[in-house]
Parts: structure tokens; sequence; C-alpha cells
């Protein structure tokens, strides 16, 4: 892969590390604070609110500006945020709309970033190695989950909710100064001519030009939607359904994080041999089965192996579907077009999360949620198989 990717790779984990850690033990202050399942819902919707805005925008940013200057302000940005919300929270009990706008100013950052993360990565590799960097990101990302959240229940019990916002704040500074040390990236092509018409040119492409990537991101918002409505809601239901401590809520996430390297192991290795139809509408149908099997499941054994079964199957989607839209979009475009397909498929999770908690909230059934969810993962399972996805063949790259 080459030092450039190892040690873009190398910053990515450790700032996941701490926003795993710090997501762990922010829902697990509000909840502690309010007892609602629409308040701890409530924090995913600000987490995911600002792709609505703001992803178009760091799409352009990614295709008119150094990719690589991006990505380490963006990680000095988030640090320094990360650092006031610590110090915030340490000066005593805050009120909960501060807790709120800090988590919301944070969540800024990452539209601004991840397009600049997704589009540098096809300058760093060669092209027929895209599909094992993609796996090697997303096993990376969710390996990390396999300690975080465990590393994050022990601090919250330990030495409280503040203490894991503090380390979220020093891996950024890690991550910064990871990303510095990559040389020779690509410059970026600046444009003279307006933003406006800059994102007209992508939404083009995407719109009218090529459309499987238009068709991805929609299926991606509906399978998103489908588990947002669990993942959303996930820490209140383990800690008011099953009474589960925050050690024992770590290690479900921490089988989320298994489940999410074994899909990415698979995806890495199948995609070369299976068609990319094929692979992501099995790995949809796997997800609601996944889903529905959470209904039965008592025990953070049985519950973590139903979760692990679904992040594992969401895996080999995720790697096969970026490593398609990387081959489908020319570089000059890549941040506005993958900025605007993550919008679309980001803006499921705010309303997933908003449903979730008030449909809990009235109804107090998690169940129905889940067969819910389930049963669409199925319908969207045979959607895509009969969809224009059937017509995509990933040639093998050129010598």
């Amino acid at each position: 892969m080459g030092t450039r990717f190892w040690l873009l790779l190398g910053g990515f984990l450790v700032s996941s590390l701490g926003t795993w850690i710090y997501r762990l033990a922010l829902p697990l202050m509000v909840l502690e604070l309010t007892g609602s399942a629409l308040g701890t819902g409530l924090v995913y919707v600000l987490e995911y609110l600002p792709y609505l805005a703001l992803a178009m925008v760091g799409g352009v940013l990614a295709d008119r500006h150094s990719r690589k200057l991006i990505l380490v302000t963006g990680d000095l940005a988030a640090g320094a945020l990360a650092l006031v919300l610590a110090v915030t929270v340490t000066l005593g009990a805050p009120p909960l709309w501060l807790i709120y706008v800090m988590a919301f100013l944070l969540a800024c950052v990452d539209p601004l970033y991840q397009p600049a993360f997704r589009a540098i990565m096809p300058s760093l590799v060669p092209v027929d190695r895209l599909a094992p960097a993609n796996a090697r990101i997303h096993i990376g990302e969710h390996a990390v989950n396999m300690v975080g959240p465990v590393l994050g229940g022990a601090l919250v019990v330990a030495f409280g909710h503040q203490v894991a916002i503090y380390v979220d704040a020093g891996t950024f500074v890690v991550s910064a100064a990871l990303i510095g040390l990559i040389r020779t990236v690509p410059a970026a092509a600046r444009a003279s001519r307006p933003v406006l018409a800059d994102l007209r040119e992508g939404l083009r492409f995407l719109f009218r030009q090529e459309r499987t990537v238009l068709t991805l991101a929609c299926y991606a918002f509906a399978g998103n939607f489908g588990v947002w409505l669990l993942l959303a809601n996930m820490v209140f239901y383990l800690t008011s359904y099953h009474h589960f401590t925050p050690d024992q809520i770590g290690l479900v996430y921490a089988f989320q994080g298994a489940g999410a390297v074994v899909g990415g192991l698979l995806g890495s290795r199948l995609l070369p041999k299976v068609r990319p139809v094929t692979l992501i509408s099995a790995s949809m149908l796997m997800e609601g089965v996944s889903i529905l099997a959470m209904i039965p499941a008592r025990g953070p054994l049985l519950i973590g192996l139903a979760w692990m079964g679904q992040f594992a199957a969401a895996g080999v989607g995720i790697v096969a579907i970026m490593t398609v839209r990387q081959r489908l979009i020319p570089d000059h475009l890549l941040g506005r077009v993958l900025g605007t397909a993550r919008m679309i498929a980001f803006l499921a999770i705010p309303m997933a999360a908003l449903a979730a908690g008030a449909f809990e909230s009235v109804v107090h059934n998690a169940y129905a949620l889940m067969a819910f969810a389930g049963v669409a993962g199925l319908t969207i399972a045979v959607a895509a198989g009969r969809s224009s996805l059937r017509n995509v063949v990933l040639e093998p790259a050129a010598p």
C-alpha cells in the first residue's frame, strides 16, 4: 500500500479510537441527566444533521483545495472543540443545551473532513488495490470499536464522562501530526469559477451521467434508516430493557467492531470474484436477518452476536459500495460526488434517530422497531438485486 496510505490509516485509527470512546460516553451522560430515550437520540441527531448543510460544501473544498491540508485542519479544529467540551464537563454538570451545542459544533467538522478523506484515497494507492485499501480502513475503524467501547465503559465507571472526551481531544492532535507527514500528494485543481458552478457539475454527474452512484446512495439511505432505528436507541435499549452496566454495553459494541472486521475482510476478498450487485444485495439480506435475530436475543453474548452479524453484513456492502463509487467517479469530481452521496445516505440517520426516540417514548416497544427494520432490510435486498446495479461490472485495472 505504501507509506502514505499507512500514515493516513494511522491518523484515522488514532482519531477513531477517541471518537468512539466519546460516542459512548456522551449518550451515557445525557441519559444520566435526562433518563429520556428521545433526549439520548437527539445526541445522534445533532451528530449527523451537519451533513445536510455541509456535506456538499465539504465536497467542493476537497476538489478545489489541498485534501491533505483539509484533513490536518479538520483534525486540529475537532481537537480544539473536544477540549472545550471536556473542560466544560470538568467544571461541573453543564446545562443540557450547552452539551448539545458543543456536540453539534464538533459534528460540523466531519462533513467538511470526510469528502477529502475519501477522495484522497485513489491518489495514494493503485486502482487495483482500492478494494483492499477500503477494507483496511473499514476494518481499522471498527477494529478500534473492539477496544474503544470497552475502554470507554471502563473510563466512565472509573473516572467519569469527561476523561473520555479529553482522550478524544488528544487523538485528533496525534492524527493531524501523522497526516501532516504524508508527502507527494497530488495538488488540487484550483477552480476560478463560482462555487455554485462546481456544485452544479457534481450534481449533474450524480443525477444525469452516472445513475449507479445515485442508486447506491439511495440504498445506503434506506439501509441507514433501518439500522439507525436500532442504533440511535441502543444505549437506551440495553440500559432500560436489559439493565446492562456500562462495561456490558461496551462488550456489545465490541461485538459490533468484530463484525465489521469480518465484513471488511470478506468484502475485500469477494469483490474481485463476485459481481457487485450480488455482493451488495446479499449483504443487505443478511443485515435484515441479523436485525430480526435481535428480537429473541437475551444477554450480552447473544445480543452481541446478533449485532455482530448485522455489522459483518454491512461491512461487506460498504467495501463494495465504496470501491464501486471510486472506480466510477473521475478524480476531479470525487469530493463533490462522494460528499453529496454521503449526504443522501446520512440524511436517514437524524430522521431515524428522531423516529426511534419518539416511537419509544410513546409506544415503549423496541421489538416492534426491530421487526420493522429487519423486514425493511429484506425488502431492500430484493429491490437491490433487481435494480440497475445488475449492469455494473468492475473491469480489471489497466496495467
